[in-house]
């Protein structure tokens, strides 16, 4: 692409032409630095290596960047790692896959910026030599030593899992290798015929399905060191050395070489690349010599040069004080002589902003005159025509003077909605499909909105340019993460993390135990089968193709269920009871939503202009279902029926611009708002929210708390009785008879389930009259909001904030230094910390330890047992920064969002359940910082098998991973309590949660009047050897899986999907797996037909029909009369077909035939 070089850049360009050139470019603010290089990368044609002082502007420059380029594959971005030196923490793998990704792309010569902050650029890197040795290729159609590449994958640092879903990890099965490279965004599957690689294609995580083909593939190491044979050769005297210099006991060495013999990689082993690889590089070694060196913001560059070298030397001097293994930091990184030295050679640029004679330029220094957009903040014109009159008047004069004015907004959506905004104005407009650079130089006295990756434009009068980002109109935007696949599939089943020893539910037997799944030959049928223990010691043995009648129980954590006896009456006792209190309940609540149905109330105007604004101000992209609630909550408000929706969502999930929207709505059409809530905390941080996002409105927020004097609530309530306060914020004081509204039209209840029941009966008068919204942060599983629809007003918001699952979590054994360390870590970054210690006792104690051990923290505790107002002052301290420790028992408010505090210690761990921990540990990762969770044990021969389990999960804990399905089970079920009432979850308990829902479901469609299709599960007694062969896949979890799959298939076309499937992800079917796909396919056909079973007995096969079968008699009568010999049919409701041929394909022949002729 050919850009129009200004005389200006030419300039630039000329200056920066000679092999020592240094030029400085000043005045350069807002993203106009980004656009400057960009044309510079055309005109000068040589790689740049973009410098800052961190990492935050490094990204955003690099993202700027990316945007004026249009060159997204070739500006990369290089971060540092995300562990501090010498601590026993490795790289995130997913930092480790973005650096050797552009390190390789920089060998490949396929990079034409690279931006990085100081930290990185001063470490040390693996040599290029040795990057390049270690890399594999792999081409389709070409040969590769199997058995060799798989050895080297664990020289590459990859591990043996069953299941390939997160970056690291490799699984063969048989002739099919899966494994994750850390740079790729996708798993790879590679299938080989032999040694001859046949096909590479990549593949989804969450459906384990493949994707796009790929023709070849380079397969990097895992980590950033690589211990292959010859280095561990060279290491241990290396080792012995540097043990010897630092005094570090020769157990200790020893241990460390043993982990490393055995492919073990200890966390931390990065920082002991030295020992490995003695010729370290650096990134300038891999960016070459024809290189610009872009030194941005050289000011803050010193500075930040000073400080890590201070961080680098006391990390050293911890090291060492703990006894840790570890290099000489100069070993590891560049020193300030070697890095000034570097950055004072060669083609060099500066970007200074601090405009001081002597700080940050370099050679000459060329001035450009460029101007911010400050200016552009949201205002209510005072004619109130908009918060965007005073924007378009602007991009009007600029228009008018002939510059070329461009609008970037993050997203598609946001791009069409400005659009649609700015329409109503008298504004000349367009939408471009086309990048950056393209539209550049095109004056057709238009403002063009284009969908980029900026937070900041600039103006260049000079060049005739405005570039305005969208947060410069609206705050500060924040892009959420989407809602992966997995997380919204939950898989399929709960029966991935099923194992021996846990409790299952039969429909028709109860609660049994499962004890692994078995393959037998059992009255003359091979086969799988689950085994299920029940009282007694009873076994039940049941065939694959019946899993559907069985289902994981799911019931609160540590509740263990009763274990029914098998064929006893208690179990059917059990079900009746819960199916009365079910059906009871269902009554009560379509009772009380018909009665709404006719209640008339204020129907609400449609969305305006106005809202339109405000909307298109809100600081994140929607998510789709927080997205789809606030239509929801809409659609409620414009209809004359008074709305009483629950809204549920976590914290941070975005409720409360679900109830802002709904608020803004409501006093756009003069109505009052008032919104209730559980404590005078959650009072404040409401407040502050809704102030913030309404402040360019004429809106009047208040708030009634114990905060507010007597004077000031006086004040405040005159204002409620007058109408001069729109929203009023306040705890059940709200409640109270001396609250008198104008016109109430919105009540917001944050919370319901914990007001006392006298404030429920309050809350009852209002809801016959005005709008209620109730929001909870406990979750409600999927599976219930279905069963309820129809009869309450739900909506759900599931989707995870800004990287909520990307806490770096570890379990270590308490120590003073490992509490000094992680609490100093998140204080020198000005943040805060959560030190959750559950016991009141000893809280008074541990408060005194952590004074002596971190004299430097403002500690403040907080527990339940405290004086309310007390505690209320210790929260507000807290958030409002006055204290950066709390050291607390597990009350940490739920709805607390503090997004400085980001870490979290937890003392004794070993002893919290599983949905506590996760709980807990959401408590941190609010913001864009990493965020840390430690979670303290005794030491690992002091705590029980289960609690290092529930840790283990909790460490591993992903999105995809079972740990965080089987971490939210026990939220949901206690969400479907508080929904519910007490006592259903009782009868939740008795009958597991599956069970329950189904039986809700049956309720509420027999109260509706819907009647109930028969159901049967048939009985396959075929006698073929139908099932998935262990050597074919060989966890049971995935068989299970797979039947599970199969057993819910309701047509030919599933079975045909799970076949390409099992195809795709195992290789070429098996005659086993083959005959169970026929097996399952003759099953969805029986199903339909209602035949409760079908049975080879040898000579003949035995159709065993219900007695409201939908297949005609005539059809049945027809058969008999063509074929007497062959066909016979009984009174008892059962079909002989005689066989001719029995061998396994001559059954199943038949069986398809018969089937079809009755079909």
């Amino acid at each position: 692409m050919t850009a129009i070089l200004t005389p200006n850049i030419n300039q630039l360009v000329s200056a920066l032409s000679t092999a020592e050139a240094s030029i400085s470019i000043a005045g350069l603010k807002g993203s106009a630095p980004a656009y400057v290089l960009s044309r510079l990368l055309v005109g000068v044609k040589k790689n740049f290596l973009i410098i800052t002082s961190d990492a935050e502007s490094a990204e955003e420059l690099c993202r700027e960047l990316r945007f004026y380029s249009g060159r997204e594959d070739a500006v990369l971005y290089f971060p540092p790692w995300d562990t501090a030196p010498f601590e026993s923490a490795s790289p995130h793998a997913d930092i480790t896959g973005q650096r050797l990704n552009v390190l390789f792309r920089l060998m490949d010569g396929r990079a034409d910026a690279v931006v990085t902050s100081l930290p990185a650029v001063m470490q040390k890197l693996l040599p290029r030599k040795t990057l390049g040795e270690i890399s594999q290729y792999i081409v389709a159609g070409e040969e590769v030593a199997r058995e060799k590449l798989l050895e080297k994958l664990v020289k590459l640092g990859y591990s043996h899992v069953p299941l390939v879903e997160d970056r690291g990890g490799f699984s063969i099965r048989g002739g099919i290798l899966d494994i994750f490279p850390p740079d790729l965004p996708a798993p790879v599957r590679i299938e080989f015929f032999g040694d001859f690689v046949d096909t590479i294609r990549t593949f989804d995580p969450a459906t384990q399905r493949s994707l796009q083909p790929l023709e070849e593939l380079v397969l990097l190491p895992s980590r950033e060191v690589v211990i292959s044979e010859e280095v561990l050769k060279e290491f241990p005297p290396r080792l012995k050395k540097r043990c010897d210099a630092i005094e570090i006991p020769a157990t200790r060495r020893r241990d460390l070489l043993e982990q490393l013999q055995n492919a073990i990689y200890p966390p931390g082993v990065e920082y002991l690349q030295p020992l490995f690889h003695p010729g370290l590089e650096t990134l300038f070694d891999y960016a070459g010599k024809e290189l610009v060196k872009v030194i941005y913001d050289p000011a803050a560059m010193a500075a930040a040069r000073e400080r890590f070298i201070e961080e680098l030397s006391a990390a050293e001097q911890r090291a060492f004080e703990r006894d840790v293994i570890s290099c000489e930091t100069a070993e590891l990184f560049l020193d300030a002589d070697s890095i000034t030295k570097i950055l004072s050679e060669g083609r060099r640029l500066a970007i200074p902003f601090l405009e001081v004679r002597g700080t940050g330029e370099i050679g000459e220094t060329f001035r450009l005159a460029v101007q911010d957009n400050s200016d552009l903040k949201l205002e209510v014109s005072s004619d109130g025509e908009g918060v965007l009159k005073p924007l378009v008047e602007k991009v009007l004069s600029w228009l008018a003077a002939k510059n070329q004015v461009l609008m970037a907004c993050h997203q598609r959506g946001q791009a069409q909605r400005l659009y649609e905004i700015l329409s109503h104005y008298d504004l000349p407009l367009n939408i471009s499909e086309r990048e950056f650079p393209a539209e550049l130089g095109r004056k057709d006295n238009r403002l063009d909105i284009l969908v980029g990756d900026i937070s900041r434009g600039f103006r260049l009068p000079e060049e005739g340019l405005v570039v305005i980002a969208e947060e410069e109109i609206f705050g500060v935007r924040v892009k959420r993460r989407g809602l992966s696949e997995a997380r919204k599939k939950q898989l399929l089943t709960s029966l991935a993390e099923l194992k021996p020893g846990d409790y299952m539910v039969h429909i028709d037997f109860g609660v049994g135990i499962y004890r692994g799944l078995q393959h037998l030959t059992f009255d003359r049928m091979e086969g799988d089968f689950l085994l299920l223990e029940y009282a007694g010691a009873d076994k039940l043995y049941l065939p694959v193709d019946r899993i559907n009648l069985v289902q994981r129980y799911v019931g609160a954590e540590g509740v263990e269920p009763h274990v029914d006896k098998l064929g006893g009456a208690g179990w059917e006792k059990t079900k009746a009871r819960a199916r009365a209190a079910i059906q009871e309940m269902a009554g009560e609540l379509l009772k009380i939503y018909a009665a709404r149905q006719v209640e008339e109330g204020h129907a609400f105007s449609p969305q305006d202009e106005l809202y339109q604004e405000f909307e298109a101000s809100f600081a994140f992209e929607e998510t789709p279902d927080q997205q789809a609630a606030i239509e929801d909550v809409l659609h409620d408000m414009e209809s004359k029926r008074p709305m009483d929706r629950l809204v549920c969502g976590d914290v941070g999930y975005g409720k409360t611009e679900v109830a802002m929207r709904g608020a803004f709505k409501a006093v756009m059409d003069g109505k009052q708002v008032a919104l209730l809530v559980p404590t005078t905390i959650l009072a404040q941080q409401h407040m502050e929210t809704f102030a913030e996002r309404f402040k360019a409105y004429p809106v009047k927020v208040e708030m009634l708390s114990r905060f507010r004097s007597a004077k000031e609530q006086k004040a405040i309530l005159e204002g409620v009785k007058k109408g001069e306060v729109d929203i009023i914020i306040g705890t059940h004081r709200l409640l109270q008879k001396d609250v008198v509204f104008k016109d109430l039209g919105l009540l917001i209840i944050d919370e319901e389930q914990r007001f006392g029941v006298s404030h429920k009966e309050r809350l009852k008068q209002f809801r016959a009259v005005v709008d209620i919204m109730t929001l909870t942060a406990t979750p409600i599983p999927r599976t219930l909001y279905m069963s309820l629809m129809g009869i309450r007003d739900l909506s759900i918001i599931d989707t995870p904030p800004v990287d909520r699952l990307a806490i770096k979590t570890f379990v270590a054994r308490s120590s003073d230094e490992l509490i000094r360390e992680a609490v100093l870590r998140e204080l020198r970054r000005g943040g805060q910390v959560f030190f959750v210690h559950n016991r009141v006792q000893t809280i008074g104690a541990m408060a005194e330890h952590l004074q002596q051990i971190v004299p430097e923290a403002r500690i403040a505790v907080g527990h339940g047992q405290m004086d309310e107002k007390e505690l209320e002052r210790v929260m507000l301290g807290f958030m409002h920064g006055e204290t950066n420790l709390l050291l607390c028992t597990t009350i940490i408010e739920s709805g607390l969002d503090i997004p400085t505090a980001n870490t979290l210690i937890v003392s004794r761990a070993d002893t919290f359940g599983l949905s506590q921990l996760y709980q807990l540990r959401g408590r941190v990762g609010r913001s864009k910082q990493r965020a840390y969770a430690y979670l303290l044990i005794p030491g690992e021969g002091a705590i029980s098998a289960d609690a290092r389990e529930r840790l283990k999960i909790i460490q591993e804990l992903t999105e995809l991973g079972a740990g965080f399905r089987i971490a939210t089970h026990d939220l949901e079920i206690r969400g479907a309590g508080d929904l519910l009432g007490a006592r259903q979850s009782g009868d939740i308990a008795a009958v597991g949660f599956e069970l329950y829902t189904e039986l809700l479901e049956e309720a509420i469609r027999q109260l509706k009047g819907e009647e109930l299709a028969e159901r049967v599960e048939p009985e396959i007694k075929l006698r073929i050897p139908a099932f998935v062969p262990e050597d074919y896949v060989r966890e049971p979890n995935q068989r299970l899986i797979i039947y599970k799959k199969l057993s819910q298939a309701t047509s030919e076309e599933d079975i045909g999907e799970i076949m390409a499937e099992l195809v795709d992800r195992f290789g070429k079917l098996p005659l086993a797996a083959t005959y169970l796909l026929e097996v399952m396919r003759l099953r969805v056909t029986l199903k339909a037909m209602l035949v409760k079973e079908i049975e080879f007995d040898g000579k003949r096969l035995v159709l065993s029909f219900h007695q409201k079968t939908p297949v005609p008699p005539d059809t049945i009568i027809a058969l008999i009369r063509q074929q007497p010999k062959k066909y016979q049919f009984t009174p008892d409701f059962r079909l002989y077909a005689e066989l001719a041929d029995t061998s396994f394909d001559g059954i199943l022949g038949e069986a398809r035939n018969l089937l079809k002729r009755l079909g």
